[in-house]
């Protein structure tokens, strides 16, 4: 099945070569050809976000005070009211996280492919960019892989955000950096370049939806 997606993988990736005569650059053809399929997930993810914050901005003094004054009642049915309420909090809540997670699930079959493809082309495999090969490991451009996602993670950040949120804006990014490790440099240099095209996006919808 993952042999069945690299295959137009690497046809993209020798046409693209044929004009650029580097198959890294075709790799970040790739990944920019992904983020511009991703763009409309990623503005709906915005929009729904931006909504759900409105929402919450609406519901949580209601729910605030409701809270305050049936914390101690024994009252059932105004204990399901209260309930009933963070239970709509929640679920907006859930469908944004949702939303902001499917871009991510999106792109799996497209990593999957790219480690594919070194497997089956040793012509992509053997080629050098930078100081690096495409089909070994690098820890240079996985740690840069880390570094650039981190700094994307923290600029989607706002500071109404709790705590919770805010730490785990680490967890993609040591992920990422735990995979690319064991990976070829094809893998971070996808996740590089996704990064700062991902930032770009944020700038433009922060733009749009502020």
């Amino acid at each position: 099945m993952l042999t069945f997606l690299a295959q137009p993988i690497i046809y993209f990736i020798h046409f693209i070569h044929s004009f650029t005569g580097s198959y890294a650059v075709s790799v970040i053809g790739i990944t920019i050809a992904v983020r511009l399929i991703l763009m409309p997930l990623f503005i709906q993810s915005a929009k729904h976000q931006k909504r759900s914050k409105e929402l919450m901005s609406a519901i949580k003094p209601e729910l605030d005070a409701l809270t305050t004054k049936y914390k101690n009642s024994q009252n059932e049915s105004e204990k399901i009211i209260v309930q009933q309420k963070m239970q709509a909090l929640t679920s907006d809540s859930l469908k944004s996280s949702l939303l902001g997670c499917l871009p991510i699930i999106v792109q799996l079959p497209v990593l999957f492919s790219l480690y594919y493809v070194i497997k089956l082309d040793t012509v992509i495999a053997s080629e050098n960019f930078l100081w690096m090969n495409l089909g070994t490991i690098d820890i240079g451009i996985s740690i840069i892989a880390c570094l650039i996602y981190l700094m994307q993670s923290v600029f989607s950040l706002e500071k109404s955000q709790p705590l919770n949120m805010k730490i785990m804006v680490f967890i993609n990014p040591i992920m990422i950096l735990i995979f690319s490790l064991f990976n070829p440099a094809i893998i971070p240099i996808y996740w590089t370049v996704s990064a700062i095209l991902l930032i770009v996006q944020q700038l433009i919808i922060k733009k749009w939806y502020r």
